[in-house]
């Protein structure tokens, strides 16, 4: 019985860390984009701001552009990199808290293995 147990212990926790290792790849990749597009929306804003005012720009919209003034694309711009910034330290919390669940984990089945090993 008690190897049932831990078979199925270890069933859990390696379907366990497979998920979660699933999961952490994900938030990676969504870190890895949501940087780009903090860089790309940084240099654009740098790229505007050395443009002679009253210069027309325009913002891609689906497949069309639409003229603004480039003070409103820089708000929109700096509202990206704020909203980007904020998604990383929210992903980056979650991918702390499954790294630290599956540690949790792993310490419960080697706790089971161990008073296994003390009542043989």
């Amino acid at each position: 019985m008690a190897d049932e147990e831990l078979k199925k212990a270890f069933g859990e926790l390696q379907s366990k860390m497979v998920e979660t290792e699933q999961r952490v790849a994900i938030a990676d990749a969504q870190i890895d984009a949501l940087q780009r597009s903090v860089v790309r929306s940084k240099l654009t804003a740098k790229e505007l701001s050395s443009l002679p005012d009253g210069t027309r720009t325009y913002e891609s919209v689906g497949r069309a552009f639409v003229l603004r003034p480039s003070t409103e694309i820089n708000d929109i711009l700096e509202e990206r990199v704020k909203t980007s910034e904020e998604r990383v330290k929210k992903i980056n919390e979650q991918k702390t808290y499954l790294e630290k669940n599956v540690k949790e984990s792993e310490a419960a089945v080697r706790e089971l293995v161990k008073q296994r090993k003390e009542k043989a």
